[in-house]
């Protein structure tokens, strides 16, 4: 996966970068105990949309999403993964593997246009 430590670029801060297949990825992660809200996935969708084309973001919220946090707005496409910290607990408990997670996630984004899938929904989809 070719992870990168944190970094920053000319006015913004980079959690960290991984390459994942065919992408290259920016990580978000929120370690707050409030739910992430939806003015934090836009300003993290502006760093992405700054990027080159076979960019996405993998945004990790220990403590989830707020009720509108994962709605879309305007009309571009999403380019986030959301992740939330059940799902990173499924991945340490192996209950499936990081790139199993990503792709599912990835696949479900594609075809709904949706930015997140549940880990229990995921597994209960088997």
């Amino acid at each position: 996966m070719d992870p990168k430590a944190s970094f920053k670029t000319t006015g913004e801060q980079i959690d960290g970068a991984f390459s994942f297949e065919t992408a290259d990825y920016l990580l978000e992660a929120k370690w707050t105990s409030s739910p992430s809200s939806r003015e934090d996935i836009d300003v993290f969708a502006s760093k992405v949309e700054r990027k080159l084309d076979n960019t996405l973001g993998l945004f990790i919220s220990i403590n989830g999403f707020s009720a509108t946090a994962l709605t879309r707005g305007g009309t571009g496409r999403t380019k986030i993964i959301a992740m939330t910290g059940e799902d990173l607990i499924a991945v340490l408990d192996q209950r499936i593997s990081l790139p199993e997670l990503l792709r599912r996630k990835r696949r479900h984004g594609a075809h709904t246009g949706e930015m997140f899938l549940s880990i229990k929904d995921m597994l209960n989809q088997d």
